[in-house]
């Protein structure tokens, strides 16, 4: 007959006790990492004195449809870009190229309506972030269309724009 042996537990107190002290620690770290990541960044969400008077005043011509007011928010060597799905385009260069195409956007069938919404995200240095949502009529249908637009200011006016759309519209 065999002699049984007395059975002992698969796991040490020692190194139960480690894998607790170990899975603790992991908890910890991931919830500092996710608090880190996962902020609103309060501190960025202020625009300071000396862009916001700027922004307001190149939204409202915007808003408005006036090309001229449009043009005098934009350096000489302004530029537009639209980043697609197959990567960024310059659209346009320079104050006065800009305001020819915004003269033809503004008379265009497209834009019927002034009720587009401005959403500020933050702004870093010279570089506002905002989502904008514009009504358009495409296909003679009303299209809400949404848009991330990063917006880089150099001497007090508008000197890049990049327009992202979404992929899968």
């Amino acid at each position: 007959m065999s002699n049984p042996r007395p059975r002992s537990a698969p796991w040490s107190l020692r190194s139960g006790l480690a894998g607790f002290v170990a899975g603790a620690l992991l908890i910890l770290a991931l919830t500092s990492v996710a608090e880190q990541t996962y902020t609103w960044g309060e501190q960025y969400r202020t625009i300071p004195a000396r862009y916001q008077k700027m922004i307001d005043d190149s939204e409202l011509a915007f808003t408005k449809r006036d090309v001229a007011a449009s043009g005098t928010a934009l350096t000489e060597d302004f530029s537009w870009y639209t980043v697609k799905e197959d990567g960024p385009k310059e659209m346009v260069r320079g104050r006065e190229a800009t305001m020819a195409r915004l003269k033809v956007f503004f008379e265009s069938p497209m834009w019927t309506t002034n009720d587009s919404e401005v959403h500020r995200l933050g702004m870093v240095g010279n570089t506002l972030v905002q989502v904008e949502i514009d009504s358009l009529q495409m296909n003679d249908k009303p299209v809400r269309q949404t848009s991330l637009h990063v917006y880089e200011f150099r001497d007090g006016k508008r000197w890049r724009e990049f327009a992202f759309y979404p992929t899968d519209l």
